[in-house]
C-alpha cells in the first residue's frame, strides 16, 4: 500500500523563513500536531509521500511574500525514518490563494497517483480545507483506487468570530463546495466524536484521535526555584480570543491579592490590547506575546500552574479539544481546566477541573490549588505527563488510523 499525506506544516528548513514573513497569529499549535501525525505514521510504514503546502497567512496583510517557498521536504522521525516529499509553491496572493493551491496540490497528487496505478494507495489530507479537498477528489476521480481520508481538527462553523458580509458569504460558498467533496471521502479522523453529529458520515469509517503529543521538542531544560518565597507562576499560552475565556481568567487572576503570584500570558489575537491594558494596572500580569513553541514549553515547564480557561458554554466546545490540553499535561506542571464535552472524561482525573463559571470560582481554585503542598503538586503533574506519555503518544495514536485505513480494504 502507498500512502500520502496532504499537508500544510512547516517544514524545518523553512520553519525561521516561515515565523519572520507572518503578521499576525502564526498556526504553531496545527503545525506541531501534523508532525505529531507524521511522526505516528512512520512508525507503521517506510514509505510515506508528503505533499506540503503550508498554511500560511496571505499576502499582503498576514504575510509578506507573494509565493510560498518551494523544494523537497524531509521530516526525519525519532525512530531515525526520513520522510519525504515536497513543498508545493503557490501564489499566497489574497483572493487566489485558495484556487491557486488547489491546481498545486491537485497536480502534484495526480503525479504522485500515476506513478503507482495498479497498486493499493491512500491520501490523508489534513484538516477541511476546500482546496485540498477537492484537489484529492479531482485525482481520486483520475485514480479510481485512491482512498481520502480526511483528518479533521477543526470544523469550518467554528473557526472565526468574523462575522463580516463578505466573509460569511465566502464561508456559505465553501460550504456548498464541501458538501458535493464530502461523499468522495472514504474516512474520517475526528478530534471528537460530537463531529459526528455535523459531518455527513453515515456508515464511513472514522475514529477519534484527540490529539498526540510528540515529546521530540519537549527535552527542555528549566530552573525550577523550590524555596518557600519563591514567586508562583501562573501560565496560559493560546489564542488570545475573548471567547477562549482569557480575559476571565486576567479578570479572576486580579482578584488574587498575594503579591507573589504572577500570570505570564503568550500568544496573539482580539484581546491583547485589553491585556496589556491590564499589565498597567497590575504589574503582576506578564505578556510574553506570541513566542517560538519551544520557549512556550519552557515557560510552561517553569510555572507553577497551567490554567485553560475556555469554558463550555458555547457549542464549539463539543467540538473541539484544546491543542494545549495535551501540552500542558504532558509538562509536569499541575493543570486547572473547565470541563469541556470535547475532552474526553479520562483526562480530568490527571488534572484540577471546575465547573462553577464566575470568575469567583475562577479566583478561589487557582487559590486553593497554589496553597497545596509542592510534593503534592509535583504529583499530580508527574502523574498527568505520565498518563500522556504512556496512553498519548504518537505511535499509540497513529494505531488508531493504521486500523482505520486497514478497515477501507
Amino acid at each position: 500500500m502507498k500512502v500520502s499525506l496532504l499537508l500544510g506544516c512547516f517544514p524545518s528548513d523553512k520553519y525561521d523563513e516561515i515565523v519572520s514573513n507572518s503578521k499576525g497569529v502564526i498556526q504553531y499549535a496545527a503545525d506541531a500536531l501534523q508532525k505529531s501525525f507524521l511522526e505516528g505514521l512512520s512508525t507503521f510504514f517506510d514509505d510515506i509521500h508528503v505533499i506540503n503546502l503550508p498554511y500560511i497567512g496571505s499576502f499582503p496583510f498576514r504575510y509578506k511574500v507573494l509565493t510560498s517557498s518551494t523544494g523537497k521536504f524531509s521530516y526525519v522521525s525519532q525512530n531515525g525514518k526520513c520522510l519525504e516529499g515536497e513543498n508545493v509553491k503557490f501564489l499566497n496572493l489574497t483572493g487566489v490563494k485558495g484556487y491557486s493551491r488547489y491546481v498545486a496540490a491537485k497536480r502534484s497528487l495526480i503525479k504522485w497517483c500515476e506513478n503507482y496505478m495498479d497498486e493499493e494507495k491512500v491520501v490523508l489530507v489534513y484538516a477541511i480545507h476546500s482546496p485540498f479537498l477537492k484537489a484529492c477528489v479531482d485525482a481520486k476521480r483520475k485514480c479510481k483506487s485512491l482512498k481520502i481520508i480526511l483528518i479533521v481538527p477543526d470544523l469550518p462553523d467554528y473557526m472565526s468570530d468574523n462575522k463580516s458580509i463578505i466573509y460569511r458569504m465566502s464561508k456559505k460558498c465553501d460550504a456548498i463546495l464541501l458538501k458535493s467533496l464530502y461523499p468522495y471521502v472514504d474516512g474520517f479522523v475526528l478530534l471528537s466524536k460530537y463531529m459526528t453529529e455535523m459531518l455527513p458520515i453515515g456508515n464511513k469509517s472514522w475514529t477519534v484521535v484527540e490529539g498526540i503529543f510528540n515529546n521530540s521538542q519537549d527535552d527542555v531544560l528549566v530552573d525550577k526555584k523550590t524555596s518557600k518565597d519563591a514567586l508562583q507562576y501562573i501560565f496560559y499560552a493560546g489564542t488570545l480570543a475573548k471567547r477562549y475565556g482569557v480575559m476571565n481568567l486576567v479578570e479572576a487572576f486580579m482578584h488574587i491579592t498575594n503579591q507573589n503570584t504572577r500570570l505570564v500570558i503568550c500568544g496573539a489575537g482580539d484581546s491583547e490590547k485589553e491585556i496589556v491594558k491590564c499589565t498597567s494596572i497590575d504589574k503582576r500580569i506578564i505578556f510574553k506575546g506570541q513566542l517560538p513553541r519551544i520557549e512556550v514549553l519552557k515557560l510552561q515547564k517553569e510555572s507553577t500552574l497551567l490554567v485553560n480557561p475556555r469554558t463550555p458554554e458555547e457549542e464549539y466546545t463539543k467540538f473541539s479539544f484544546p491543542s494545549k490540553t495535551m501540552e500542558y499535561l504532558a509538562s509536569g506542571v499541575p493543570v486547572l481546566l473547565y470541563k469541556l464535552p470535547g475532552i474526553p472524561e479520562e483526562y480530568y482525573q490527571y488534572c484540577y477541573s471546575i465547573e462553577d463559571l464566575s470568575i469567583e470560582c475562577l479566583t478561589n481554585k487557582m487559590n486553593e490549588i497554589l496553597s497545596l503542598d509542592s510534593y503534592e503538586l509535583k504529583l499530580k503533574g508527574d502523574k498527568a505527563r505520565e498518563f500522556i506519555l504512556r496512553e498519548k503518544n504518537p505511535a499509540s495514536q497513529a494505531r488508531k488510523i493504521v486500523d482505520l485505513i486497514n478497515s477501507l480494504y
